[in-house]
């Protein structure tokens, strides 16, 4: 993952498609753009301020500093509970067609609890109970051939691969007439697997802001059915695909291993350096809630890079553990 969540392109969509509540903030010498989220939880309205992809900067004396002047900053600000931090700075990155060892995972493990202890004794910092971004990222260079990028790819990919390929799957772009069929396909994969998608209003004003170089649907089809669809957003050497879903009752034609290899090679002809298909789960953790996701991504090859995570500034007290306890009993 690279820094899309500081570019022009998610500030616009932020404030004029979704029309999210937006601020400024500078911290370490750079301006950090972040959104307003609101939730009423019986009588308070609560409010939280996140920032995506900061950067710690090596002077701790300056770190603790700046916080503080953040904390009181919003602490002036009616109903502020907590700002949350995405903080990328890098713990390590490595191949995902190197064979991890288990003792590696077991070290990484050890290591990012040190960091989160380390990050409440000297900033105070809380690691986030609720993960907005994850704790780690993948992507992928597709400037290789494909005969490359199949010797990056575990064997139990290469297989699904090669087996969606021989029952006559079809990668396409998708045009305008078919924009409609790709989100009520979405909406009814969320619904299946509960979870929240954007809303269709957001979703027309989204294709509506997005210029034709800026972006594409992609889809893999079977007998002129569409069984697996991915959103691919287009910023200078990346291509970020942040929305990607495939119908359920297709699960044994590995139709997403299809699509992202057919989007590899789509991207390298188009002159595109990297793919970006979000992040993952952190090693070590097997009972994170991103695992299996991940272990799809990784099958695919690419480059792992394990970053610092997120944190929250607790603004105030009391209203953070009313919210922590109310998303724990949700969730």
């Amino acid at each position: 993952m690279y820094n899309f969540y500081q570019s022009a392109i998610r500030r616009d969509i932020q404030k004029e498609v979704y029309k999210n509540p937006h601020f400024v903030m500078h911290l370490f010498g750079t301006e950090y753009f972040g959104v307003i989220k609101e939730k009423k939880i019986w009588p308070w309205k609560l409010k939280r301020h996140q920032i995506l992809w900061v950067q710690l900067p090596d002077d701790e004396e300056l770190v603790k500093k700046e916080l503080e002047h953040a904390k009181k900053k919003l602490q002036a600000e009616s109903g502020d509970i907590f700002l949350q931090l995405w903080i990328v700075n890098e713990i390590v990155r490595f191949e995902n067609a190197h064979n991890i060892a288990p003792e590696f995972a077991h070290d990484m493990r050890a290591v990012r609890l040190e960091l989160r202890k380390n990050m409440e004794q000297k900033y105070q910092l809380k690691s986030s109970f609720r993960e907005n971004m994850p704790q780690a990222g993948i992507i992928y260079n597709v400037t290789k051939s494909d005969e490359d990028l199949f010797k990056d790819m575990n064997e139990s990919c290469r297989k699904r691969i090669k087996k969606a390929i021989v029952q006559w799957l079809e990668f396409r772009e998708l045009g305008q007439h078919q924009h409609e069929t790709f989100f009520a396909k979405w909406q009814e994969t969320a619904g299946k697997k509960w979870f929240n998608t954007i809303t269709k209003t957001q979703y027309q004003d989204l294709l509506k802001y997005l210029a034709e170089d800026k972006w594409m649907l992609i889809g893999a089809f079977l007998d002129g059915e569409m069984i697996a669809w991915t959103i691919c957003l287009f910023d200078g050497e990346f291509i970020i695909c942040p929305y990607g879903f495939y119908d359920r009752k297709f699960g044994n034609i590995w139709a997403q291993h299809f699509l992202k290899f057919k989007l590899f090679s789509w991207a390298r002809e188009h002159g595109f350096v990297y793919v970006d298909t979000g992040g993952g789960a952190p090693t070590g953790f097997p009972e994170h809630e991103l695992v299996w996701v991940t272990k799809f991504k990784e099958s695919l090859g690419g480059e792992k890079i394990e970053y610092y995570g997120n944190y929250d500034v607790v603004i105030n007290k009391f209203l953070y553990w009313v919210f922590k306890l109310w998303y724990t009993l949700r969730k």
